[in-house]
């Protein structure tokens, strides 16, 4: 029971993130919204960021139950909120919800499994994991496209509430044993307020570039602010200025993460523009999720020490290839199959930099800093991430078709900058401070 809830919860969460992205673009049109599109994407993201943080807390202090449950009813309200949604806003608001219970059971899963699965065994556990997220990244995009083009965009959201639901059920029958934390308190410590804060600054950042003039200039202004802050007492100590070691590694996560979000605008650009069916644009999606695979299977295959400079420059490189490969596409210059072919190389990338980063920092880091400064990676590529979705939307709100040229050439300099910092990397020797 323990193995099946886990297994098909992770894979439910994960089925969710890929594929919104092929339904989106429907969803939006058949509301009437839009240029609500990158605030409905980002919604989860972003307050996926306070879920993370408040679901380790939470579960370290009064033990798994009760944040898998809270976690759980917010992901199904969300879900629910979505499926029935008259209008765009209800649809945000299941997105937030979503987002903040998809990123609480997200991190008390590890828990669960650190409470339950014997020391021997979880590294299949943790292999299960992975399979639990890989295979909605190759056919998330496709089974949505099918469903959305055969039945209705809503049904997607109903599937993925009928087997998160049943997921739950089986978890909370062995959770429910589970012991106590290992300490009391308010689970609102200091980090989880700043969570909310930056979840809070980046919605203001999306909400500000649908606004007109200065409105709009001097809500990103306050919500840039905001999210600098709330990065800087989030992440390690020099992150924000890239200081070699941990803070470094951190800064290249994040850039790679940004970069990669070249592909969220890709269905919509297909859809609106070229006129192809949601499940031929969700197939484009799921060929880079393949390349995604190959690299972190490549990656794994290498017999060397944990950090390997080399190895990150070059996954730099071909991350760089899907914005480029984007641009190109959008300015006529090369076929859709080649943009495809694009994204296969940016998935290689991050399959092969994310494991080596993920390790790396492990190997840096104290143990008693180990769980916070891999937080950080995950932390700093959602700000980013969404800090990203925000300025882009607003861009390509503004300037329609020729918006997507400026979106991609954004991304393009962002990944630019993460094969600049990669290049700076050097081999590791001994422990260094883990910063926090």
């Amino acid at each position: 029971m323990l193995v099946a809830g886990v297994f098909v919860l992770m894979t439910f969460i994960a089925f969710e993130i890929f594929a919104v992205t092929t339904a989106l673009p429907v969803v939006a049109r058949d509301l009437g919204a839009e240029r609500w599109y990158s605030l409905a994407f980002a919604a989860a993201v972003t307050t996926g960021l306070v879920g993370m943080t408040l679901g380790g807390t939470w579960a370290d202090r009064h033990g798994p139950l009760r944040p898998l449950l809270f976690g759980g009813a917010a992901f199904l309200t969300g879900l629910a909120l979505c499926v029935a949604a008259p209008g765009m806003g209800v649809f945000v608001v299941g997105r937030l919800l979503q987002g903040i219970g998809g990123g609480i059971d997200s991190v008390v899963l590890y828990v669960v499994i650190a409470r339950f699965v014997h020391e021997d065994v979880r590294p299949r556990m943790f292999g299960l994991l992975t399979a639990a997220w890989l295979l909605p990244s190759v056919a998330g995009p496709l089974v949505s496209g099918l469903l959305v083009q055969a039945v209705h965009w809503r049904m997607v959201f109903a599937l993925v509430l009928a087997g998160s639901a049943v997921s739950l059920l089986c978890l909370v029958g062995v959770v429910r044993h589970a012991g106590p934390g290992h300490g009391g308190g308010s689970v609102l410590d200091r980090r989880v307020v700043w969570s909310i804060v930056g979840a809070a600054a980046l919605l203001g950042l999306h909400l500000s570039g649908q606004q007109p003039g200065t409105w709009s200039a001097l809500g990103t202004v306050v919500s840039v602010a905001l999210v600098l802050v709330t990065a800087a007492r989030l992440l390690p100590r020099g992150t924000l200025t890239a200081r070699a070691g941990i803070p470094r590694l951190v800064v290249l996560r994040a850039l790679l993460g940004g970069a990669a979000v070249a592909d969220v605008y890709v269905p919509l650009y297909l859809q609106d523009e070229l006129g192809y069916a949601p499940a031929l644009s969700g197939l484009v999606i799921a060929v880079g999720a393949l390349g995604w695979a190959l690299g972190a299977w490549l990656q794994g295959r290498t017999r060397s020490r944990p950090h390997r400079p080399d190895l990150l420059w070059r996954a730099a490189a071909l991350v760089l290839c899907g914005p480029v490969g984007a641009a190109l596409m959008v300015a006529g210059l090369v076929p859709v199959v080649a943009a495809a072919g694009a994204f296969v190389l940016m998935g290689v990338g991050m399959g092969m930099a994310v494991p080596q980063i993920s390790s790396t920092v492990l190997v840096l880091s104290p143990e008693e800093l180990r769980g916070r400064n891999s937080s950080a990676l995950q932390v700093s590529e959602s700000v980013l991430t969404s800090t990203l979705i925000a300025v882009t939307g607003a861009v390509l709100a503004a300037a329609h078709l020729g918006g997507y040229l400026a979106v991609y050439a954004l991304t393009g300099a962002v990944g630019a900058l993460a094969l600049t910092v990669a290049l700076t990397l050097r081999p590791v020797r001994g422990t260094a401070d883990g910063g926090g």
